[in-house]
């Protein structure tokens, strides 16, 4: 699918979770498929930031007028699960109340341009993305030289150990593993978050590809965990 010339992209991302959950909502304008201008970004961190996303919507629509919306972008995960269902119910329902296609993105394929230019300028194996998940868990997106993303998956923090090879770290929880390992077999990325541009560019990309785009659906890698209420299950209705 050709983009036109210029696209007003709305982002929408409220996947990180643990000490990082909080909630971003951008509008990137991309001409010629390249250049990006943003055009509005606010960030809230917390649980409180993830409740106002739709108050954050409201008030980037308002901000890129006379701009209409000509693409919808949403980080899918790995991440936070209610930040992924508040994001991408929110993209969903804008896209189809405005009429433009919404992308998912995951965090990874948001990083995968800067970072693959990182890994073939430094000649290393690939790039590894690792980011909070519950206690004592990482969610793990990886790719190698070939530029394949495998599916992302979740490891236990403590039993983690990279594999064979040369690789460049990113992701939130990339820090915390650096000083562990080999220095010669790990280095940190310049940039390890995703921002705005990136996953509004990651989501032209898509656009302008034949092949279908990534749905809006919240990317499980662990299942949502549910618990009975306290006082228990009510009764059956009679």
């Amino acid at each position: 699918m050709t983009a036109p010339a210029a696209l007003t992209v709305i982002v929408l991302d409220a996947s990180p979770a643990g000490a990082q959950v909080g909630a971003r909502v951008a509008a990137v304008r991309i001409a010629d498929n390249r250049e990006a201008t943003p055009l509005h970004d606010e960030v809230r961190a917390g649980h409180d930031g993830i409740a106002a996303m739709a108050d954050m919507l409201r008030t980037c629509l308002r901000a890129v007028e006379p701009h209409a919306p000509d693409l919808i972008a949403v980080c899918v995960g790995p991440g936070s699960f209610t930040g992924l269902r508040t994001s991408c119910a929110l993209a969903s329902g804008l896209g189809l109340g405005v009429g433009v296609p919404v992308i998912g993105v995951t965090r990874g394929e948001a990083l995968s341009e800067v970072l693959n230019a990182a890994v073939t300028a430094e000649r290393l194996d690939g790039w590894i993305a690792l980011y909070g998940a519950r206690s004592g868990r990482w969610f793990v997106e990886q790719c190698e030289a070939n530029n394949q993303i495998s599916e992302a998956r979740a490891v236990e923090s403590a039993g983690w150990v990279p594999p064979q090879g040369q690789w460049l770290l990113a992701g939130d929880a990339a820090a915390d593993v650096i000083g562990a390992f080999d220095a010669n077999a790990l280095s940190l990325a310049v940039q390890t978050g995703t921002d705005c541009v990136q996953i509004a560019r990651a989501a032209v990309a898509q656009f302008q590809n034949s092949s279908p785009f990534r749905a809006p659906l919240p990317l499980y890698v662990d299942q949502p965990e549910a618990s009975k209420p306290a006082g228990g299950l009510r009764s059956m209705p009679v």
